[in-house]
């Protein structure tokens, strides 16, 4: 099959079967990487991933084997941004071998200070400073790229230096991108009833209604609180899991909770 596949592979970026979106819209890919979680945004001019994936027990990572691949068939060269929502291996396993793969220009993130992806590659960076640019995710942060904007609802200040009390997923970063159509996306990492509660208290309902949710905490029965589904009033939710996974995700509860709103 390779000689009829090499020419998809050259296609002029209007024939690619994903074409990058006009200025004012994003497109978004939630990418099969099994239980874990990984999202790519992208403008009509910037790259925006969003976690990717886990490393595997056997070796390897999600990252190599399918992000990296996903990025070159879309032909996306550089990301402007990687944002990895926590520390948990699912959602930070495969960033390594991202970053090895394309320039990343910012990395933004909860992570630890000591986390091994702040200062990647080892010995590369004097005095132990990050190698990649590097911000924490804080709600409240905002910009635009092509007239779509990108804002930041979780975590807060306290959050992350409270992050020794709090499990991990409660820090996870919440990111909501909106176009200027209307169309809009909600990426929620792992956030559980708690963070789900607390977004509801932080932010009017017009900041957190998304026309596609990606549910939170792969469909855990930990979350997707009916408060907060009826705040996002999403008309499509991705549910991002391995199949047969041993956590048992997404629950039935929580699948039945959506398909009960349509």
């Amino acid at each position: 099959a390779l000689p009829f596949l090499l020419p998809l592979l050259f296609l002029p970026e209007p024939w690619r079967v994903l074409p990058r979106p006009t200025s004012g819209q994003f497109a978004a890919v939630a990418m099969d990487v099994g239980q874990g979680t990984s999202v790519l945004v992208r403008t009509a001019q910037h790259s925006l991933l969003f976690d990717t994936g886990a490393s595997l027990p056997a070796g390897g990572d999600m990252g190599a084997r399918v992000v990296l691949p996903v990025l070159q068939a879309l032909g996306v060269r550089r990301l402007d941004t990687l944002l990895i929502s926590h520390q948990d291996n699912d959602h930070v396993g495969g960033a390594q071998s991202v970053v090895r793969g394309v320039p990343v220009d910012l990395l933004r993130s909860s992570l630890p200070d000591d986390h091994p992806l702040l200062h990647w590659p080892p010995g590369n960076a004097p005095d132990g400073a990050p190698a990649l640019p590097h911000q924490p995710c804080v709600a409240g942060q905002a910009w635009t790229w092509d007239g779509v904007s990108f804002e930041v609802l979780h975590p807060t200040p306290a959050d992350l230096q409270n992050r020794q009390r709090l499990s991990t997923n409660a820090i996870s970063c919440v990111l909501r991108v909106h176009a200027e159509g209307g169309q809009s996306l909600l990426l929620t990492g792992d956030i559980e009833a708690p963070q789900e509660q607390a977004l509801l208290a932080r932010w009017e309902p017009d900041r957190l209604r998304s026309t596609v949710l990606v549910v939170p905490h792969h469909g855990s029965r930990t979350s997707s609180t009916p408060a907060f589904l009826a705040a996002v009033q999403a008309q499509q939710a991705v549910i991002q899991a391995g199949r047969r996974n041993r956590y048992g995700h997404p629950s039935p509860q929580v699948v039945a909770r959506y398909a009960a709103l349509g």
